[in-house]
């Protein structure tokens, strides 16, 4: 047997719990077009204009447990609706951390690329969609006298895809889709639950975060130059 089979196979019920508690609330996913505040943005001077259709995102992650008793959250999973609430809640907040992402580091690249964007009377349309995964892997569990630590690593997979099309429904212009796996994206997290009962210290939520932002920047960086007003003015013109 393996060191750390045998560490975990002498762990206090303590870990076990936490490791259920986990388990209950992951994964949860979010389908959602989350909002269009990005229109309007990009240059005010532009070479082209450029319609762009709301960012839609599908996310599959754990939930977050922190600030939360773990007696608590269990007695939660057995009631009806107070689980769900709580994995929506981490939906939508996950949707919309991950849609402003998009916003601010397309709406800079348009900006500096002089492309104006706007929701219709364009010659060309910019549709996007998300389907990210984030996954946890534990590293390291340790039970100490006042705590039981969980250290492990998120990981992002699923796709991201575009598409340009000709006008609002005209014919597709261009397209590809980007393996996330494929950017090696990573972040630690750990989850500290306290022996006494007391509010469980997870970071969950920010390696989460962390990773979404990361994808929005590597997702651009992979199709910049297809976006570049040059590349789209040539393809307005076809």
């Amino acid at each position: 047997m393996s060191p750390t089979k045998a560490f975990r196979s002498y762990l206090p019920s303590t870990v076990l719990v936490l490791s259920f508690a986990t388990s209950v609330f992951a994964p949860l996913q979010a389908s959602a077009k989350v909002s269009d505040s990005w229109l309007g943005a990009g240059s005010e001077d532009p070479l082209i204009r450029l319609a762009v259709t709301p960012v839609n995102i599908r996310i599959e992650a754990p939930t977050p447990l922190t600030g939360n008793n773990l007696e608590l959250l269990l007695a939660l999973s057995a009631t009806n609706g107070g689980l769900g609430e709580l994995r929506k809640q981490a939906s939508r907040e996950f949707s919309q951390h991950l849609d402003q992402q998009v916003q601010n580091r397309f709406g800079e690249f348009f900006d500096d690329e002089r492309v104006h964007l706007v929701d219709s009377r364009a010659p060309l349309t910019l549709r996007t969609d998300f389907d990210v995964v984030i996954r946890q892997t534990i590293v390291d569990i340790f039970s100490g006298k006042d705590y039981d630590l969980e250290k492990g690593t998120m990981t992002a997979y699923g796709k991201f895809h575009y598409r340009l099309q000709g006008g609002a429904d005209g014919p597709v212009l261009r397209e590809a889709t980007v393996d996330i796996a494929d950017l090696d994206l990573r972040a630690r997290y750990a989850t500290r639950a306290p022996k006494d009962g007391g509010l469980v210290e997870d970071t969950t939520r920010e390696a989460t975060e962390r990773l979404l932002a990361e994808i929005a920047e590597e997702v651009l960086d992979r199709i910049e130059d297809d976006l570049e007003a040059d590349e789209l003015l040539k393809l307005a013109r076809k």
